[in-house]
Parts: C-alpha cells; sequence; structure tokens
C-alpha cells in the first residue's frame, strides 16, 4: 500500500513537471516574439501600394514585378545634393554588412523629376549605390499616383522658401517604405536614421538571422 502511494506521488510531480516546463516553454515563446522594427510600424499590415512605371532598363514594372525580394521604396531624384544620395549610401552600407543574406533585396529609387530622370540617367547614377538599386520613371499622371499611394509629397524649394533657390532642387518625402516579399508595407524608416537601426529594420525585413 505504501508503495502504491509513492508511485503516485511520483506519478503527479512527474506529471506537475511536465506540465511546469510545457507553461515555462511557451512563456520563453511568447516572451521572446517576433524581432520587432525601429522605423514605424502598421497595426494593420496590408499590401503596399502598387505603381505602373518605367525602371532604367526602359522595361514597364509594377510592385508585383518585385514579389519574392524584400522592397526598399525610396522617393527622390538624381540631382538631389544632400538627402537622396546619403539615404541611397546608407542604405548600401546597410546591405553591404548583411552580406550574402540581403541579396535578394531590392532599393527601388521612384524619381520625382521626370524631366531630367531619364532612364538612362537613372541608370548611371543608381549603379553608383550598387546592382540591388533600381530607378524608376513614369509619366507625370503615373508618378503622381505612386506617390499619392503612398502619401509621399514633393515640391520646387523655390515655391516655399524665400529667396532664390535653384530650379533643380525640391523638397520631398525622404522616409523609406520596407515592403516584405509578399508585398506588404511593414514598416516606415525615417529620414536620419542611425545606420545600425537601418540595418537592423532591413534585417528584419528580409528576415536574416
Amino acid at each position: 500500500m505504501a508503495h502504491l502511494k509513492r508511485s503516485r506521488t511520483a506519478l503527479f510531480l512527474a506529471c506537475g513537471l511536465l506540465i511546469a516546463a510545457a507553461l515555462g516553454t511557451g512563456i520563453r515563446h511568447v516572451a521572446a516574439g517576433p524581432a520587432s522594427f525601429h522605423g514605424t510600424t502598421y497595426d494593420d499590415v496590408s499590401a503596399a501600394p502598387d505603381f505602373a512605371l518605367i525602371d532604367h532598363d526602359g522595361r514597364p514594372v509594377t510592385l508585383a514585378s518585385y514579389r519574392g525580394h524584400p522592397v526598399l521604396l525610396f522617393f527622390g531624384y538624381t540631382r538631389c545634393p544632400d538627402v537622396c544620395p546619403l539615404t541611397l549610401d546608407k542604405i548600401r552600407r546597410s546591405l553591404a554588412a548583411l552580406g550574402g543574406g540581403a541579396d535578394d533585396v531590392r532599393v527601388l529609387l521612384v524619381t520625382n523629376d521626370p524631366a531630367r530622370d531619364t532612364p538612362v540617367v537613372l541608370r548611371d547614377y543608381t549603379a553608383r549605390f550598387g546592382p540591388r538599386v533600381v530607378g524608376l520613371t513614369g509619366d507625370s499622371v503615373a508618378l503622381e499616383r505612386a506617390r499619392a499611394g503612398y502619401g509621399a509629397y514633393f515640391m520646387p524649394a523655390a515655391a516655399h522658401e524665400h529667396g532664390a533657390a535653384p530650379a533643380r532642387m525640391m523638397a520631398h518625402s525622404s522616409v523609406v517604405y520596407g515592403i516584405d516579399r509578399a508585398g506588404n508595407l511593414q514598416v516606415v524608416i525615417p529620414e536620419g536614421v542611425k545606420q545600425e537601426s537601418l540595418t537592423d529594420d532591413v534585417r528584419t525585413l528580409a528576415r536574416i538571422r
């Protein structure tokens, strides 16, 4: 009888330990959770707005053309004196830091200056920042639709600043839109983001371990 009681006690203890271990594993899993972004995210992740543009090789493209690739989308122009080259160079450094895991990332520069940014100009400009950068252009209607979809803006600097300003300068959105392989807009990365934070967000977007 005593032996039976000891067996039942041992069984109850073993069951208790198994349940505790299972709960503990579950708690650790929840606490770890998915990796988070440094940039602005959305409560409800949805499909990124589509566009119909021309790439720097003269081919018609839409966002679906890049399905299967993590995408970093940026609105700018090749004659931009500061923000655009600084942003693209920072992205280049992040991709280099991530190595081969970031080989399938695509960086899309949508021009705000189609009159000057022809496909040839865009191809020569984006080549400075690596083979994963693609310049996109289109007619004024297509570009306006693309900007409107993302809430991006631009205007000539002379239209809102006092004094003379070079006609080629523009005020424009300077954030980077992070779109995952399935075409969902996951994060908006602000201008001036620290290099380490940008690298982390690209790593998270591309699911690089």
